[in-house]
């Protein structure tokens, strides 16, 4: 199963809760945002994209697997998420760049390297991050993998064109006794690894 080592650490990586809530920018992230908040989880977050706009908190950590894509992103975490990072959020993602603090290491990749950066999108790799730093609980917000757009676009319909491949690595988590420690509140992430409740968190804070 796919497993993800630490391979460069810039930044101190430490957790000041048990519990990782993955933001990304689904549709529905605003709604799945707003009901995981219900819950009064003491939390960490990990923001995708442009999710970080739409959580009202500080923001503990930014994912990005496309490093040089995002290299503008992470280079102004501060003008992107004004008000939110309070001069400690850490920033991963796959391989070592100069932009980002933490570089992971895919192992058991079943792909070769060298003809696929990554399948299964940066919230897959916000969840093996999660799980490799500890986290006891995972919850994804707007991490559907549907094509129905964007949040921070309202009248976008047609978003992101998710290949097979990236289906079959979520699907072969499920397989995996982490997959557990994860639940996501909307799309088919919340079809294949369950709906959470607040019961999910016993026992944890």
């Amino acid at each position: 199963m796919f497993n993800l080592t630490l391979t460069k650490e810039a930044i101190p990586i430490r957790r000041r809760h048990d519990v990782l809530l993955i933001t990304g920018d689904g549709k529905l992230l605003e709604l799945d945002i707003a009901q995981f908040l219900e819950w009064d989880v003491p939390h960490d977050t990990m923001c995708i994209g442009k999710s970080g706009k739409a959580y009202p908190g500080k923001i503990q950590h930014y994912a990005d697997v496309d490093a040089e894509e995002g290299k503008w992103v992470a280079e102004n975490l501060d003008k992107v998420y004004p008000g939110k990072i309070n001069g400690e959020i850490i920033r991963h993602t796959l391989g070592e760049v100069d932009w980002f603090d933490a570089g992971w290491d895919l192992v058991g990749n079943p792909w070769p390297s060298e003809d696929v950066m990554w399948h299964g999108s940066t919230s897959f790799f916000a969840v093996l991050a999660g799980l490799e730093m500890g986290y006891k609980r995972i919850i994804l917000a707007g991490c559907p993998l549907d094509s129905n757009g964007h949040w921070c676009f309202p009248d976008e319909k047609d978003g992101p064109k998710w290949t097979g491949a990236t289906y079959q690595v979520w699907f072969e988590f499920t397989n995996d006794i982490r997959s557990d420690l994860v639940r996501s509140m909307s799309g088919y992430t919340k079809i294949l690894l369950g709906d959470p409740r607040k019961e999910f968190f016993d026992g944890v804070y």
